[in-house]
This record gives C-alpha cells, structure tokens and sequence, in this order.
C-alpha cells in the first residue's frame, strides 16, 4: 500500500505557487524551507472557514527590506482573495532547540504580515506538527530538520494553554451567556471554537499527537459522559458548515463539557512511543 499523501487542493495548491512567486517577484527573502501545517496537514481543511498555516524557515533574521518585500507579498495575496496564507517565518537553526515563549518573528495572520511582536504560533504544538504531520512544500524532509520535539515540553505547554488562554474564554462565554434574553440564540461558532479547541489539547495530552479540529470532536465522545455529546455533535456540526445558531441550553452544556476537561487536564499523560526497530 502507498504511503504517499494525496495531492493537495486546487485552492490550497494555488495560493502557495502564487506566494512563492510573489517571493521571487517582490524580492522576498531566500526560503531554506516551506510546510503546511494546521487543518492542511491534519486533513481537515474547510474550504471557506479554514486558513493554509505556514512554517517558512530562512538562514537567518530578516533585513528591513526584505520583511518590507514578505509586507507586499502577504497584501497581494489578500488581495487574490481565496485561502488566507497564515505562518511565521523563522530562522531554521531555532527549530533545533525548544520554542521560545514570546518569540518575536514576522508572521501573518488573517492575510496581514505582522511584525515586532510576540508570534503565538512558535510554540510546541507547532515544533510537534511539523516533525510529524507537516506537508513539506520545499526544503529539508522535516527528519533531517533536527527540530526540539519534546513530550514534557508539550505537555506542559498544553497544560499552561488551557489555563492561561481557554480557562479565561470559557468564564467570558459563561458570563456572556447568563446576560442573554430566555430567547436569544448563541453562535454555533463560539460552541466550535471552544469545544474543539480544548478538546484538540486534551488529545495531544492524553495521545501525544497534533489531531485536526474534526478528530478531536470524534474522540471526545469518548472522553466525556454522554450529558454532553449532544454539544460536541452541534460542535462538529458548525465545524462543517452545517449549523450557525445554537440553543442556550446547549452552549451551556459546551462550556460544562469545557470546564469537565480543562479540570481533567492534569490526568491526561501520552504513554511513551516504543522505540523504533533498527531494520524499520
């Protein structure tokens, strides 16, 4: 059996030859490689709601024309309309030891080049991605990269995450909810974003694997008690494009299901992968 990856999407296809040869014709930096990452890598790419994440790699730094030439790039790509083209670009000797919190690199987001600002992108779920599920477009096979791809720093980055960024959402959304009318609807998209967004780190914990949005749906029907699949069903349903509203009742068992396993988190370990036979 081939083990060789589908091609990818005519749209997904597209907006990459366009940014590398918007690259050469704007002057951009040398690229020392490009992966996808995200939805891409994972197979769950949602034409319409779903960005192509990039890892670009370079020699070193970027100059001030050269980040000026990746502004005009990431503006003509907009411009085209399609996909958003989102990632960060980073020197390739920094792969070789853990992420930095904070890093400060040029990345795009939403179609805008950014930079000289923290970049939340360059961190360990992202190292463990692109060692493992990436699509690489140009460069190094992601093996020969040498990247820091850690489980104790992943799991402690997981863990710190659902604390500091989903603990925070998840009491907004709790509050939000109780000011609302007994009849108003909520936003499918809210109950998505939040449900499946922690369900996905409470599967690199309890797995050690980067899952898309869609696995993790699919396997927190295992990991929490059968009062809350109907939220994580309507979860997946918005994910495909198949709901907008939802009832109170049901962002309210969302954020339940969010709180269940944010909780749980710590008792969530990886068991160690066996080690690699010598004639594999």
């Amino acid at each position: 059996m081939s083990s060789r990856r589908p091609p990818l999407r005519v749209d997904v296809a597209r907006t990459v030859d366009r940014f590398l040869g918007l690259i050469a014709s704007e002057g951009g930096p040398k690229l020392r490689g490009l992966y996808l990452v995200g939805s891409v890598a994972l197979g769950d790419f949602r034409p319409g709601r779903s960005n192509i994440d990039f890892v670009a790699l370079l020699d070193g730094p970027l100059n001030a024309a050269e980040t000026d030439a990746l502004a005009r790039v990431h503006a003509a790509l907009a411009r085209a309309g399609g996909p958003h083209f989102d990632g960060f670009y980073l020197p390739i000797e920094a792969l070789r030891h853990p992420p930095e919190p904070g890093a400060v690199v040029p990345f795009s987001v939403d179609g805008q080049l950014r930079s000289g600002e923290p970049c939340r992108g360059v961190n360990p779920a992202t190292w463990r991605c692109l060692a493992r599920s990436s699509r690489p477009i140009l460069g190094a096979t992601p093996a020969a990269l040498n990247i820091a791809d850690d489980d104790a720093t992943l799991h402690a980055y997981g863990l710190a995450h659902l604390e500091a960024h989903w603990r925070p959402w998840l009491v907004r959304h709790e509050s939000a909810l109780a000011g609302k009318l007994p009849d108003d609807a909520c936003d499918a998209g809210a109950l998505e974003w939040g449900v499946l967004g922690v369900g996905r780190i409470i599967e690199t914990l309890a797995s050690g694997r980067i899952v898309s949005k869609t696995e993790a749906g699919r396997r927190l029907t295992v990991l929490l008690p059968k009062t809350y699949h109907e939220a994580v069903e309507d979860a997946l349903a918005a994910r495909f494009g198949d709901l907008e509203a939802v009832s109170q009742a049901t962002m309210r068992a969302g954020l339940d299901a969010m709180r269940f396993l944010i909780d749980a988190a710590p008792g969530y370990h990886a068991r160690p992968e066996p080690p690699t036979s010598p004639d594999r």
